[in-house]
């Protein structure tokens, strides 16, 4: 009985932790400011953009910035408050009731994020002419193996 009990009491303490885990998984850290601007110094001169295109390639990405910082914000916010409702209720059946809609509406979240994305990808790739096209598509493809290469 008393080995029951002890059981019981552990796996109460252990399990809302395991539960948060997804929440607090690692993920990869954003570029610093200047590797973004790195990144965008070798984009002007590898696409060759005049003076238009940059500013209104500027301005639709001060635009999409604004846009993804209200949902990158309400996603902080849900997950703190998912994982304060993990570290606090002691039953995680109620826990998992709790943070359920949260999960739901986070998972929302994450998707209108995507989806700006490839917004602001087609209207970036909009702006561009047929040569800097390809040349935009090269520099991903690169990217893409330099990233393929780190992992």
């Amino acid at each position: 009985m008393k080995k029951i009990l002890t059981l019981i009491i552990l796996s109460t303490l252990f399990v809302p932790l395991s539960f948060g885990e997804d929440i607090n998984c690692a993920t990869k850290n954003p570029p610093s400011k200047k590797e973004v601007q790195e990144f965008h110094k070798m984009l002007d001169s590898r696409l060759n953009l005049t003076l238009e295109q940059k500013e209104i390639i500027n301005k639709n990405r001060e635009l999409h910035r604004k846009k993804m910082k209200q949902i990158v914000n309400r996603m902080d916010n849900l997950k703190d408050r998912i994982k304060n409702i993990y570290l606090n209720e002691t039953s995680p059946l109620v826990a998992e009731l709790k943070i359920a809609p949260m999960k739901a509406e986070l998972a929302l979240l994450k998707q209108n994020a995507d989806n700006l994305k490839k917004e602001y990808r087609k209207n970036f790739e909009n702006i561009l002419t047929q040569e800097q096209k390809i040349e935009f598509e090269k520099i991903r493809k690169e990217l893409r193996l330099k990233k393929q290469m780190q992992n």
